[in-house]
């Protein structure tokens, strides 16, 4: 990996996969300047300074909004590599989300890059997901980067997802057919990201939700569905490797543990966990294996990433949202136990 030191732009920095990325820039000599949309939110900027505690240099946060073209001028000023991971990912899909999910999106996708253009970045690497990959219904099926899902028969989410990819990829391309000088382009596809929660329980995403629910009981029933899985710690990492690899350039790059459901990922925690005083859900409406997998060979042959052990994922988020207090058993109240004895 490349050492010399570097400006690097974490957009969307309070976001799961954000923190764990600036956690581990913070190993390396560059220089991070972070997104987020209100510096007056202090818990959310706090959480970021954390996640750079011990870093070279100082990590610098800014104000941007991803629909406000101009606050990106300034984010993009001097950088030399952006990490675009700023997107909405909501646990249900938003009463408007023409608003609230695809212009944030795919504008706010377009005024980064114009942004990053404008400022002569080198190379932009976009966050964008498995969901732009999955043809959901198949069975028995290897995905690859070749592999594009429709957004005219996916939910609004995932179609934010693939129109915001595929923007990305035709501004680079017009660029070039116009002989501009542009940045060079990485897609990191992560299916559904796990691992160890960088925040709070003030700024849980659906990711963390997910396993807090879980174990938290906040459903007695559950529907078991099959999508891949992955660690947080190897997207992070993929996202800086993409940055510096000169074979990334150009690719999408899709990173996956396994296929796997959620009714497995509730299994390893009552192993782990069900003796403690959590509240589990009690059932499950089992659903068929539809047994596919994706080709990771870009993730691990190109990207070098190391596949982080399945069930290290999951125990780790759990640990990790426990040690925040995100997820915690409540206590009997002490006068009700003294009422009990007598």
């Amino acid at each position: 990996m490349n050492n010399t030191e570097k400006l690097i732009l974490v957009t969307g920095a309070s976001g799961f996969i954000a923190l764990n990325v600036i956690q581990q820039l913070s190993k390396l000599p560059h220089r991070v300047r972070a997104t987020v949309r209100n510096l007056k939110d202090e818990k959310k900027v706090e959480i970021v300074r954390r996640a750079a505690k011990g870093s070279k240099h100082p990590i610098e946060i800014v104000s941007a909004d991803l629909l406000k073209p101009d606050s990106w001028n300034q984010a993009c000023k001097e950088v030399d590599i952006v990490l675009h991971l700023a997107s909405p990912f909501p646990a249900e899909t938003p009463d408007d989300p023409e608003n609230n999910l695809l212009k944030p999106a795919i504008e706010g996708t377009r005024n980064v890059l114009n942004a990053a253009h404008a400022a002569n970045v080198s190379r932009v690497v976009l966050t964008s997901s498995c969901a732009a990959v999955y043809r959901f219904g198949v069975k028995n099926y290897v995905f690859s980067e070749k592999d594009w899902n429709d957004p005219d028969s996916s939910t609004p989410y995932v179609k934010s997802k693939i129109l915001a990819e595929k923007f990305a990829w035709e501004f680079v391309e017009e660029k070039k057919n116009k002989q501009e000088k542009c940045f060079e382009l990485a897609v990191i596809n992560p299916c559904f990201v796990l691992g160890p929660s960088q925040g709070d329980s003030s700024s849980l995403g659906t990711s963390e939700k997910f396993i807090s629910d879980f174990m938290l009981g906040k459903k007695d029933k559950a529907n078991e569905y099959y999508i891949g899985h992955c660690d947080v710690r190897d997207v992070a990492l993929a996202h800086i490797k993409a940055a510096f690899e000169p074979q990334a350039a150009g690719h999408r790059h899709i990173i996956e543990t396994k296929w796997a459901s959620n009714k497995e990922v509730f299994d390893i925690l009552k192993k782990k966990y069900a003796n403690q005083g959590y509240k589990f859900i009690t059932e499950f409406e089992k659903a068929e294996n539809p047994n596919n997998r994706s080709d990771t060979t870009r993730m691990t042959k190109v990207l070098g990433i190391k596949i982080t052990d399945y069930e290290k994922t999951i125990i780790d988020m759990a640990e990790s949202l426990i040690k925040s207090g995100s997820i915690s058993i409540k206590k009997p109240d002490s006068c009700f136990i003294a009422k009990l004895k007598n």
